[in-house]
């Protein structure tokens, strides 16, 4: 219940509030780190759960083809799925040194998805995407903290 919370909360920060009170309109993917740390914590299945789940909410407060979010989080399922069987005791560093690769995929199918006929538009969306793989690679430790704790406290997960 608390992964939900937090995933829905997330989904309406990244959609609704960030875009208009951060500086440039660079903002982490707040949903595309759930996904990222549910699939390495939880599994690949609940990955693709809390992917639809955020997908659907991204698409739908965005006004944005629906399944596009979906599509576009699935390599961050994969990914964290791929940090779970990590060396490393914690599946922390994986994601951090992997999430700006996701965060270049991720923002990839999004743009194929709404295919801008202007080359500038691409561009911009290439600089922005390495941006925001930077602030991403920064809220993964404070997303992964969260989910971590949800499941601590003895929340449900998904499966």
């Amino acid at each position: 219940m608390a992964i939900t919370i937090f995933l829905l909360g997330a989904a309406a920060l990244e959609v609704l509030v960030l875009p208009r009170v951060t500086p440039f309109a660079l903002f982490p993917d707040l949903v595309l780190g759930v996904v990222l740390v549910a699939s390495a914590l939880q599994g690949m299945r609940s990955g693709f759960f809390w992917a639809a789940v955020g997908g659907l909410v991204l698409d739908l407060l965005a006004a944005s083809p629906l399944g596009g979010h979906l599509l576009a989080l699935a390599p961050a399922v994969l990914a964290g799925t791929a940090a779970r069987q990590s060396i490393y005791r914690s599946a922390l560093l994986p994601l951090m040194g992997i999430v700006g690769g996701v965060t270049l995929a991720y923002r990839a199918i999004l743009l194929l998805v709404q295919w801008p006929a202007r080359w500038e538009a691409w561009l911009d969306a290439g600089v922005t995407a390495m941006l925001v793989g930077i602030l991403n690679s920064i809220a993964v430790p404070l997303v992964y903290g969260i989910v971590l704790l949800a499941g601590r406290l003895g929340v449900r997960r998904a499966h």
